[in-house]
């Protein structure tokens, strides 16, 4: 699979540590993509977008770009596919954060100098970075909205991930 970002992607907004293991974060990398992205971009054009990655309107998706919708006389930012990546990928590393996969089973390490974040913690730090996430991820619609004849498989008048909020149906 090709990965769209990688930990050197992670040095503004959301920091992780450059010391982590390739083989740490690689997977969590990979499921951000399969996961967060691809049922927002649907399966032809999340294909597409890998498979042809070189190409002008696809390095456009991925690492942004400063344009004027139409209709708008003002231009706008659109800050790309690894922003929105980012921000998954360190929500999902949040989620991970400490648990180690042992013989013994799953564990989480202690740390002699130090303590770890609250349950309680973690969750809002979650729920920040897929807040920020689905924010560059409307961006993103918003963009191929915009270029949807540019991008010919994406298919604009379908809303396919529904974030990760509720939605009441009566009171």
């Amino acid at each position: 699979m090709n990965r769209l970002i990688s930990i050197t992607d992670f040095t503004n907004n959301k920091y992780v540590s450059q010391n982590l293991d390739e083989r740490d974060i690689d997977p969590v990398i990979d499921e951000a993509q399969e996961f967060d992205l691809k049922p927002v971009l649907g399966r032809e054009l999340y294909l597409d977008f890998l498979t042809n990655l070189t190409d002008t309107k696809y390095q456009e998706l991925l690492n942004g770009k400063t344009y004027t919708p139409t209709g708008y006389s003002n231009p706008v930012q659109f800050q790309g596919v690894k922003e929105i990546l980012k921000y998954y990928v360190y929500a999902r590393m949040v989620v991970l954060d400490g648990v180690k996969n042992t013989n013994s089973g799953f564990v989480q390490k202690t740390l002699e100098n130090s303590e770890r974040l609250s349950g309680a913690q973690r969750t809002q730090m979650i729920a920040q970075a897929r807040s920020g996430a689905k924010a560059h991820e409307d961006e993103m619609v918003f963009f191929l909205n915009n270029f949807y004849t540019d991008y010919p498989l994406w298919q604009c008048t379908l809303r396919k991930n529904k974030g990760f909020g509720f939605r009441m149906r009566a009171v």
